[in-house]
């Protein structure tokens, strides 16, 4: 196929585009739904504002203020100073791999994750929400709290296996993240009455869950950046995929004239020949020189392997099962000069 390469760069960027297209819709309707989303103060009024509510919840809900524990907080690991609520735990291993040009580059890879929290609250004062699956959220701010990196010692062996095999380690890079108490922070979730108390969990309609440091005008701006960033790329596959679709229907056309016009001529070589062959054929026939068939045109085939000679050139290319004659099955047939 003259157009292989442009159909394979074709599937390749409607890929792109799709996954380009499903995240500006996602970040489409997550900036609708904060733009519609209320910022609500952390004060007495604001249980009784939820009671009122239809199930006593709301969808979508933006809320400040400061982290603070329920019970006893988390101690980091590796600074036991630093306490939180959330904490992340990340081994990560940064080595070096030939790439499929036979090239090395450095790549990393996460080889162990952990994760842990403690119930907290955000609280405003004397008033607070509960946090509920703060490890969930989308977007989730956390202080770096601990990182070294620690180079591989390689042995000769080490060297000549990472050459043989194309994977070759550099070192291990430990992080450790805390979502510390007291931080002041923006959430924004699902928030409703359970047991008396208010809780703000991840939507259940689909929106996402965030925790982060910024303000609502600022998550706003960082999410309509990324919207507008993800447009241009859908932009710009779209206008590749349209080009690509123009060369491949373009090819496609003139192979399709091309043969269009092969097809034209072979038909008027073959009117020109058959009208050549017929002023050069005798008039005068008997009946035994005329071909079976149409009784007009004088017996220019033989059927092989019965070896009638029955046919004209016109109808012996119509004619491919059975000799006319014997019925015989027709393995082939080839011209007969007859004397």
């Amino acid at each position: 196929m003259d157009c292989f390469q442009e159909l394979v760069f074709l599937g390749i960027d409607v890929l792109v585009l799709v996954v380009c297209g499903n995240q500006y819709i996602k970040l489409r309707k997550n900036c609708r739904a904060l733009k519609e989303a209320p910022q609500l103060p952390i004060d007495e009024n604001l249980g009784e504002r939820l009671r009122k509510e239809p199930d006593q919840k709301l969808k979508y809900v933006v809320i400040r203020g400061s982290v603070t524990p329920i019970g006893r907080p988390l101690h980091s690991a590796m600074s036991p100073s630093v306490t939180g609520v959330l904490q992340t735990m990340t081994l990560t291993e940064h080595r070096v791999a030939r790439a499929v040009m036979g090239f090395w580059q450095e790549e990393k890879q996460i080889i162990h994750a952990s994760s842990n929290e403690v119930p907290f609250r955000i609280v405003n004062g004397k008033h607070g929400v509960e946090i509920v699956n703060g490890l969930s959220a989308e977007l989730l701010d956390m202080d770096t709290v601990y990182e070294n990196y620690e180079p591989s010692s390689l042995s000769l062996f080490d060297h000549v296996f990472g050459l043989f095999s194309g994977v070759r380690q550099k070192g291990l890079q430990t992080t450790e993240q805390l979502l510390r108490d007291g931080s002041f922070i923006t959430a924004v979730g699902e928030l409703e009455v359970e047991n008396g108390g208010l809780r703000l969990q991840p939507p259940t309609n689909g929106a996402p869950m965030f925790l982060t440091t910024a303000t609502k005008n600022t998550l706003l701006n960082r999410l309509e950046q990324a919207k507008s960033s993800t447009l241009l790329k859908v932009l710009i596959c779209g206008t590749i995929s349209a080009v690509l679709v123009g060369l491949i229907t373009r090819k496609i056309y003139k192979r399709k004239k091309m043969e269009r016009d092969e097809r034209k001529l072979r038909e008027q070589l073959e009117k020109s020949r058959t009208e050549r062959r017929s002023r050069l054929r005798p008039t005068n026939l008997t009946e035994e020189q005329r071909c079976v068939v149409c009784v007009e045109n004088p017996k220019e085939v033989i059927c092989l392997p019965c070896g009638h000679v029955c046919l004209c050139e016109n109808c012996a290319a119509r004619i491919n099962l059975h000799c006319p004659v014997c019925r015989a099955v027709i393995e082939t047939k080839a011209a007969a000069f007859i004397a």
